[in-house]
C-alpha cells in the first residue's frame, strides 16, 4: 500500500487535515480565476456592518496568490495532524473554523468605516493550529527544505508571527498580516480550554526550556 508521511494512503485520503487542506485550495483557485468569486469571499468589514458576516469565515479560502496560499498550506500540513491525534477530528474543525472568524474581528472593527479596505487568507486560523500544536507537543520539531537538521517548532512558529508582525506595518498586499497574531492568542486560548492539564505541562516544559 502507498504511504504518505508513514500514512496509508487510504487514511491519507480521508484525514480532517487533507480534506480543509483540500477545500482551501479549491477555492482558492476558483477565485484566482474569477474575480467574481473572489469578490463574493473576501472580508470587507464596511459590508460585514451592512450584515455580510458570512465574510469573516469565508474570507479564510482566498488567498492573494499561489505563494500565500501555499505557505498557509505547507504549515498547516506540517502541524494539523499533531492536533488532531490529541483533540480528535469535531473540535480541529472547530477550531480551525472559529480561527478564522475570531482572527479578522481586530481588523474588522478596526477598518469598519473604510470601505477600501479588503483582506483574505487563513494566516489567522493557520497560527491558531499551529500554536495548538506547540501547546499539544512542546517537543515537536520540523525538517524545512533548506536545512539539513530538525529545528524545534517553536522557532518555526516564533519566525513566522515576527514576519507577520513585520509585515503588518509595511505591507499594503490585502494579506492580514495581525490576524496571525490573534489567531495564535485564540489557538492558545481554545487548546488550553480543550487539554488544560495537558497546556498546562506544555508550559511548564517550555519554562524550562527558556531557563
Amino acid at each position: 500500500m502507498v504511504a504518505v508521511r508513514g500514512q496509508p494512503l487510504q487514511t491519507l485520503l480521508t484525514s480532517t487535515s487533507l480534506l480543509v487542506i483540500a477545500s482551501v485550495v479549491v477555492v482558492s483557485v476558483l477565485a484566482f480565476a474569477s474575480d467574481g468569486v473572489r469578490s463574493a469571499l473576501l472580508l470587507s468589514p464596511s459590508r460585514v456592518r451592512k450584515g455580510e458576516v458570512h465574510r469573516l469565515l469565508t474570507a479564510g479560502w482566498v488567498h492573494v496568490d499561489a505563494s500565500h496560499l501555499f505557505f498557509n498550506m505547507l504549515t498547516l500540513w506540517f502541524f494539523a495532524d499533531e492536533v488532531v491525534k490529541v483533540i480528535g477530528d469535531a473540535r480541529f474543525l472547530l477550531l480551525y473554523a472559529s480561527a478564522v472568524v475570531v482572527a479578522f474581528i481586530p481588523t474588522t472593527l478596526r477598518h469598519m468605516d473604510n470601505r477600501r479596505y479588503a483582506s483574505v487568507g487563513a494566516s489567522g486560523a493557520v497560527a491558531a493550529v499551529m500554536f495548538s500544536a506547540i501547546l499539544l507537543h512542546p517537543e515537536m520539531k520540523l525538517y524545512l527544505m533548506f536545512l539539513p537538521f530538525k529545528i524545534p517548532a517553536l522557532f518555526y512558529a516564533l519566525g513566522y508571527l515576527a514576519y507577520s508582525i513585520w509585515h503588518s506595518y509595511r505591507a499594503n498586499d490585502g494579506v492580514n498580516h495581525d490576524a496571525h497574531f490573534s489567531g495564535a492568542l485564540y489557538g492558545c486560548l481554545l487548546t488550553w480550554v480543550f487539554e488544560p492539564a495537558r497546556v498546562s505541562r506544555a508550559l511548564g516544559s517550555l519554562s524550562r526550556f527558556w531557563s
